[in-house]
């Protein structure tokens, strides 16, 4: 046996009454580096000596009666010498025991080669394996029952069996056996060494978490216990007791008696809210304890603040409710009051509308009238980043993913609208390759890095807006028919400007007051009238702009009166603000006029012919110039104007 390579000395002592096991042992522990103690002792005095060397040793040897007085006595690892065949073998020769019956006593457990040695010593041999002192009396009053005289076993069994008149013949242990024993003993020891360096490793993971963790066996005792939890409870956990009343709530009771998880119970200990989790534990399907987490509530409140206040400054939240639509129009007030509805769902919308019409205020406004409002807000214009960055910028990219690339990588916008929104602006200026990946994400609600291998599972709503017909561009396969129908859960239409009644006036009004900007009522009227026949191309942004503008010239033309001549003058006024008239449509020449009595495609022909009629006025006639404006050819021109003439007005 090869000496042990050990930091620490192994610690081991023998009780035995044997001197030459005695022998054996220390001469076997001198060779391996082994810390040894002897102690010999008759087995009334074994326990004394064991538990006067149970601090000072890793493990205790011993042997038969001894060892069997001594297993429940003590803590440390309790090795049984064996008696081998040859230590059998010795004894019978020793003795020159011949052709006789005889009894064997040993402990625990059958010994092999009886047969061999009963023909090699011409004697019958009675095995009797006993578990106690009980058993050995028993089995030496049988056997002289038998008419057996000569007893071989320990020296219990040898003791026992003189004071019976019998033949006792106590067999000492060889090299063999002390041997194996020392060499078991120390294997126990690297064993316990092992999983104590690997229970260290496991509590100092568990130290490191700032959750508190209790595990408890099937008692409720305490197995283990971590730091966190001591500073969160307000008590000391001890490894072995049952838990502190204060901290045995319904909860935990329901998991022993169910067998199943309680998740995410509140309890309030002292003045600390505590959030805690109870998980049964199964041990090759048995019942065998539960683990159980806390948290300080107050500081998951803060965590969550924290990371709020860091979306907050990437922008990443909604500013806008519902209230901050403002309008009187009826259709206006029956879209609000769906989006509000809609908004408690968790499904995708599609919102339609010309720019300026204000998609994203209402997008804003169903985040936060939805389950997510405490979630990001993560708005991208699809438009407005270049098609090479777009991708990148939604996905994420791993390290070195690309020439450029952070060296960290970086998530994705989808990643970081996780428990939130995402909203798609100008979903239409997608490439067909970033449509099907984002079918994808959508399908199965995970993303993955570009130059990644691992997906991300992310829980987000998605609101996209658009200012094209997304079905007349499917149908025309410029956009995915699949994803379409997928954004277009729930679809909300917003009316350009010019279609909302008097919404003109009235947002006109909310944005002077804005700059603290009151018009006369005669002024205001006259202005009134021009703007209520504009178009409004731009929109709600362009009315804005236009109410800043009067603002601020009203301020300075009341500061200096020389300064605009304009005074009176709507025309000049109108130019300063912006609103050519002369070259752009009015309200009545955009309501087109159309009947449906011939089906759609005369409709469609009743509004072509509006638009090359209104063109053509706008080009003073002059057909070669209309052709050019509606980038059609001047004989495509005449005949839509041949076939114009046979439709019904």
């Amino acid at each position: 046996m090869h000496k042990q390579n050990r930091i620490n000395r192994p610690r081991l002592a023998l009780i035995a009454t044997y001197p030459k096991m005695s022998e054996i042992f220390m001469r076997i522990a001198n060779e391996e580096g082994i810390q040894a103690y002897n102690v010999s002792a008759s087995f009334e005095d074994a326990v004394r000596y064991a538990k006067e060397l149970e601090p000072k040793v890793d493990a205790i040897l011993s042997r038969g009666s001894t060892a069997n007085y001594i297993k429940d006595a003590v803590n440390v690892p309790l090795i049984f010498i064996p008696i081998t065949p040859f230590d059998l073998i010795s004894e019978l020769h020793k003795h020159h025991i011949q052709g006789e019956e005889m009894a064997f006593f040993h402990y625990n457990q059958k010994i092999g080669n009886l047969a061999d040695i009963e023909r090699m010593f011409d004697v019958k041999i009675h095995e009797y394996i006993f578990e106690s002192d009980d058993d050995i009396r028993n089995g030496i009053r049988n056997a002289k029952r038998r008419g057996i005289q000569t007893i071989v076993g320990g020296q219990v069994s040898a003791k026992y069996a003189n004071d019976l008149g019998l033949r006792g013949i106590s067999i000492s242990a060889g090299e063999d056996a002390v041997n194996r024993s020392i060499r078991e003993a120390l294997q126990i020891l690297d064993e316990k060494q092992k999983e104590r360096v690997k229970t260290a490793r496991i509590h100092s993971a568990f130290d490191t978490l700032s959750e508190g963790l209790i595990v408890l066996d099937e008692q409720q005792r305490v197995v283990f216990s971590n730091r966190s939890v001591n500073k969160i409870l307000a008590h000391t956990i001890v490894p072995g007791q049952t838990l502190p009343e204060p901290l045995v709530d319904e909860h935990l009771s329901q998991v022993y008696q169910s067998k199943e998880a309680e998740l995410n119970s509140i309890k309030t200990i002292g003045k600390t809210s505590i959030t805690s989790s109870h998980q049964p534990i199964f041990a090759d399907g048995q019942f065998s304890g539960v683990v159980s987490t806390y948290d300080d509530v107050t500081k998951v409140i803060n965590l969550e603040k924290k990371i709020r206040n860091q979306l907050h400054m990437k922008g990443f939240e909604a500013k806008y409710h519902f209230d901050d639509i403002l309008t009187q129009d009826p259709e206006m007030l029956r879209m609000k009051q769906f989006a509000a509805l809609i908004a408690k769902t968790d499904s995708s919308v599609l919102i339609e509308g010309k720019s300026g019409t204000g998609k994203e205020l209402f997008a804003q406004s169903i985040h936060n009238a939805s389950d997510r409002a405490s979630g990001p807000f993560v708005a991208v214009n699809c438009a407005a980043i270049p098609e090479n960055l777009l991708e990148s910028e939604l996905f994420g990219y791993e390290p070195g993913a690309f020439t450029g690339a952070k060296k960290e990588g970086k998530a994705g916008l989808f990643e970081l609208a996780h428990n939130g929104t995402i909203f798609l602006d100008e979903i239409g200026e997608l490439s067909m390759p970033l449509q099907t990946r984002l079918l994808r994400v959508l399908q199965e609600r995970e993303v993955m890095r570009i130059g990644g291998s691992r997906l991300f599972s992310i829980d987000i709503r998605v609101i996209s807006a658009t200012n094209q017909d997304l079905k007349r561009n499917s149908e025309e396969k410029t956009f995915r028919m699949d994803l379409y129908y997928r954004l277009n859960v729930f679809n909300l239409v917003i009316p350009p400007l010019r279609r909302r009644g008097n919404d003109v006036e009235h947002l006109f009004q909310l944005f002077l007051r804005n700059h603290n900007v009151s018009l006369p009522k005669e002024e205001h009227e006259k202005l009134y009238a021009y703007i209520s026949s504009y178009s409004w191309p731009g929109n709600i942004r362009e009315l804005q702009n236009v109410a800043e503008r009067v603002a601020h010239l009203t301020s300075l033309q009341q500061s200096d009166p020389e300064m605009f001549p304009y005074r009176g003058d709507i025309t000049e006024y109108l130019e300063l603000l912006g609103l050519d008239f002369s070259s752009s449509q009015t309200k009545e020449q955009m309501d087109f006029q159309f009947s449906l009595d011939n089906g759609l495609k005369g409709a469609l022909s009743q509004i072509e012919r509006q638009i090359v009629e209104q063109v053509l006025e706008e080009s003073d006639q002059n057909q070669v110039t209309a052709a050019e404006k509606l980038k059609i050819g001047k004989t495509t021109l005449w005949r839509k104007l041949k076939e114009s003439e046979e439709l019904p007005d």
